[in-house]
């Protein structure tokens, strides 16, 4: 492994094909690697085993971005004593979105992710902390509207760009297959389906995914979604 670093680094040997990430060498080797490789749309998965943290899992599965615990806290909802993360139900998924929401906002307000647990109620707290230092009069309920927006932002950019409801999902490693030394940990292919499914209907978007056209409205992204998506059918056609 140390020598791997190095080698990336300098792109030298081995290095230089694992320098583009383990999605395109996956899909350079062939013969089903990208089943093995760890990521999600391209951006490795972090320190967090998705079996045995399902909330997490989720999180990763949906990123607009890919597999990042910075733009979803959904860890921090596994650990809460109502949420069994081994076996999480489909009611669980808003904690993904109110994690998702809050990193959105932190991003936004400039704030250290670390200062997460300070907060009793982020949306209220950062509309006071904005007020006193810019002077608007900005309520946590728009704070709660822009975080939203914010998300389906990014969704819809991926929707331009020719995202597909078949990758919102995880590495078959991580599916179907109980966790060595905890056989409890095990998250199944249908399972994450239906998380997903309640995820984005949660989010007030289809099942599969697809922003709609009043969503994006009442969002205040109208003039975006018609830009890329003249019409629905066209969305999931892919733009």
């Amino acid at each position: 492994m140390l020598r791997a670093i190095d080698e990336i680094g300098a792109r030298r040997e081995l290095g230089d094909r694992l320098a583009e990430g383990s999605r395109r060498l996956a899909h350079e080797i062939g013969h089903d690697a990208i089943d093995f490789a760890p990521q999600v749309k391209g951006l490795e998965i972090p320190g967090y085993e998705p079996r045995a943290l399902q909330t997490m899992a989720l999180g990763f599965a949906v990123g607009t971005r890919g597999a990042d615990h910075n733009r979803s806290g959904a860890y921090e909802a596994d650990f809460l004593p109502e949420v069994d993360r081994r076996n999480i139900q489909a009611r669980d998924a808003h904690r993904a979105v109110e994690t998702e929401d809050k990193a959105a906002l932190m991003d936004s307000l400039i704030l250290c992710k670390f200062l997460r647990g300070v907060f009793t109620d982020l949306m209220a707290e950062g509309a006071e902390m904005l007020r006193l230092v810019t002077g608007w009069d900005v309520s946590a309920d728009e704070l709660r509207t822009t975080a939203a927006r914010i998300v389906a932002a990014k969704k819809l950019f991926n929707i331009h760009a020719g995202w597909q409801p078949s990758e919102d999902t995880l590495p078959k490693r991580f599916l179907d297959t109980p966790l060595t030394g905890d056989p409890l940990a095990v998250l199944s292919s249908e399972r994450l389906g239906e998380l997903v499914a309640a995820y984005n209907t949660t989010r007030g978007w289809t099942p599969e995914g697809w922003i709609t056209a009043e969503v994006a409205e009442g969002l205040g992204l109208g003039e975006w979604w018609e830009a890329g998506c003249e019409g629905f059918e066209e969305c999931e056609n892919g733009v």
